[in-house]
């Protein structure tokens, strides 16, 4: 029994979610990155390695930061799960504890 209202499902499920879009933005950096030696092969002109070191350097740090950020949501959404668990078992606790004084009484 939960004295808080948590709707677990509903936060697993968007815990399940975010996880799923982290996993998507990692597939698309990985696409990013196949197809950066394919440009270079199809280049023509001195700026191919150019251009592929402008994506290591700009493009993926940019995408490896949204892949933690959305990384964060999850790291968050589970200190708050936590939280809210020990909230409820202190308070349970405080109420047998309750219990126990009044059938003393």
């Amino acid at each position: 029994m939960s004295f808080f209202q948590f709707i677990r499902d509903s936060v697993s499920s968007v815990i399940s979610g975010i996880t799923q879009q982290q996993q998507i933005t990692t597939g698309v950096m990985q696409q990013i990155m196949g197809f950066v030696p394919k440009i270079q092969a199809a280049w023509i002109g001195g700026d191919a390695n150019e251009f592929a070191a402008d994506v290591q350097r700009k493009v993926i740090p940019a995408i490896q930061n949204v892949i933690a950020a959305i990384g964060g949501v999850n790291i968050n959404l589970n200190k708050a799960t936590d939280v809210v668990d020990k909230a409820d078992a202190k308070v349970k606790s405080m109420v047998d504890g309750l219990g126990d004084m009044f059938d003393k009484i």
